[in-house]
């Protein structure tokens, strides 16, 4: 499960609020399978319909106690625009 929201955001007051949180945030669950340094998930639940039954891919690197992984070149979903964007995240053990 992933689930990846903007920084700022605040307590819906109005429909309108509630549209743009939506905006400006992402997430989506399903089975995944590990190939190579790939992490493929199939989506079986996401906070956008056309998400269920694709394929996100995202590939990682494990160096000691830090895990980056890494998501395709696509167009933004949560920026203004929808530039083409990736997202990076690193994860480091803790001891």
């Amino acid at each position: 499960m992933a689930v990846i929201e903007a920084e700022g955001r605040k307590a819906p007051s109005s429909d309108a609020d509630r549209a743009a949180l939506l905006r400006s945030m992402f997430g989506y669950t399903g089975k995944y399978r590990v190939e190579g340094n790939r992490w493929v998930t199939t989506v079986d639940a996401a906070w956008n319909p056309t998400w269920d039954g694709t394929n996100q891919v995202r590939s990682f690197v494990l160096v000691g106690d830090k895990l980056t992984v890494t998501s395709m070149w696509q167009p933004s979903v949560v920026v203004s625009g929808s530039p083409v964007a990736r997202g990076v995240l690193v994860f480091e053990r803790v001891k």
